[in-house]
């Protein structure tokens, strides 16, 4: 079941970053990567335990293109509203929350803006397609050397049994042993 829910989050972003229109996306924690301090926590409880949020923490778990709107605030509210009054019925995740995460990505440029426990804070956060992709892929993957867009496609080659680092130093020790060394001339004493 994850893999499959692995595989509709790496839609999501895939979505949410090639669209051809400003569009927004919701983020929520995955319950696989958080601390405990992370989940339903205000920006303030973070920041006393030495925390921020965290994009590698996140899935993305819907996206729309960005309605029209004239204040940035108005449309964080409204969005709040609706994910929790009158979702949309292909969302997936939970009434949006303290923790959560609102990306909105404006001609190619992505702000995001943490649901605190009063509004909406802007992050610092910077959300790259190809790290993000990166992330949600290695969170599944069985093979790390096939990071190209599908979840679990092989599993990774057997690396031939090589001698470790310290195995092939001492056998180089041992065979510079048996090799004479080269003479050294002799200083001309004037």
């Amino acid at each position: 079941m994850k893999a499959n829910l692995s595989h509709v989050y790496q839609e999501q972003a895939e979505r949410f970053f090639g669209s051809q229109v400003d569009s927004y996306a919701i983020m929520q924690l995955d319950s696989s990567k958080v601390t405990p301090f992370e989940p339903f926590s205000s920006l303030r409880l973070l920041e006393k335990y030495g925390l921020k949020p965290n994009a590698e923490h996140y899935n993305i778990v819907y996206t729309d293109a960005l309605p029209m709107f004239q204040n940035i605030h108005v449309f964080l509210e409204n969005t709040y509203s609706k994910f929790n009054m009158d979702r949309p019925e292909d969302f997936k995740g939970h009434s949006l929350s303290v923790s959560d995460i609102v990306a909105i990505r404006q001609a190619g440029v992505v702000s995001c803006y943490y649901c605190d426990s009063v509004g909406f804070q802007k992050l610092d956060m910077v959300l790259e397609p190809q790290n993000y992709l990166k992330a949600a892929e290695m969170s599944m993957e069985d093979d790390y050397s096939m990071l190209d867009g599908v979840i679990n496609n092989g599993k990774a080659p057997q690396l031939e049994d090589t001698p470790s680092m310290l195995v092939q130093l001492k056998e180089k020790a041992e065979a510079c042993k048996d090799t004479p060394s080269p003479k050294k001339p002799k200083s001309k004493e004037r």
